[in-house]
């Protein structure tokens, strides 16, 4: 009977160290952050910055806000997820991966024409332009379907009629680093980005700003997918001021 309750203690033991185990696994987990690719370098500065005050670390994945939004959908784990429109954020509210009492507007930005240093770009924003003139080989735009900053592009090429007209003489990228990267190696005429995408690179020039009446208003949203103590503060460290100073040193716009 003694040798029953002591092995029914032992494996009593073994179970409660297994369940305290298993817990503090957990809470020393790392925090998963899914960020739209344009985001790439705030994000950093300001998870750099979580971790050293926080003292929790972070793992981060960056892509075409679609791409994210899909491989959560498809079952990744993420803790946060930072898409460059509200399209790829009601995807994920709609399947139940978020609540929408957990997502925020982070930041806004504007569109750009950019093209090489060394390259010269006219272009007149109305319907009447002849826009394949402007063309001599290629451009590029994000993919409108996976990529916000092509479905913006596209938008304006649609308010100007002119989609339809260049449509094969588009190079479609999977993010908008790839259009940066694009017209940087000289492989496309000119591409269209955000200006805080614009302005980390020195071998091109921002030859336009695209007026902002010809496409939707450019807004980053947040959403905390996973809502626990360690997600929840970082969640709300993205939006302080120090995030905030961060996000408009790299060309974003905060309101």
């Amino acid at each position: 009977m003694k040798s029953v309750k002591h092995r029914t203690s032992t494996i009593f033991l073994f179970l409660l160290i297994g369940i305290l185990f298993s817990c503090n696994k957990h809470q020393d987990q790392s925090i998963d952050v899914f960020a739209a690719a344009g985001t790439m370098l705030p994000v950093n500065d300001i998870c750099n910055s979580f971790e050293i005050n926080q003292n929790n670390n972070t793992n981060r994945n960056f892509a075409a806000s679609g791409a994210l939004a899909r491989q959560i959908n498809a079952g990744a784990e993420a803790d946060i997820y930072i898409s460059a429109n509200k399209q790829w954020i009601d995807f994920l509210i709609q399947n139940n991966l978020v609540n929408k009492e957990n997502v925020s507007e982070f930041a806004y930005n504007k569109l750009v024409l950019i093209t090489s240093v060394d390259n010269d770009v006219y272009i007149d924003f109305t319907q009447d332009f002849d826009i394949e003139t402007a063309i001599k080989d290629k451009i590029s735009i994000g993919n409108p379907k996976y990529v916000p900053v092509g479905k913006y592009a596209k938008q304006m090429f649609d308010s100007l009629n002119w989609y339809n007209q260049i449509r094969d003489k588009i190079i479609l990228a999977k993010d908008v680093t790839s259009v940066l990267h694009y017209v940087e190696l000289g492989e496309c005429d000119w591409g269209i980005v955000y200006y805080s995408e614009a302005i980390k690179s020195d071998k091109v020039k921002i030859a336009y700003e695209i007026p902002q009446n010809l496409y939707s208003p450019i807004t980053f949203y947040i959403g905390l997918l996973n809502d626990c103590d360690k997600n929840r503060n970082l969640y709300n460290y993205f939006k302080g001021d120090q995030s905030k100073g961060i996000l408009e040193k790299y060309g974003f716009t905060i309101q």
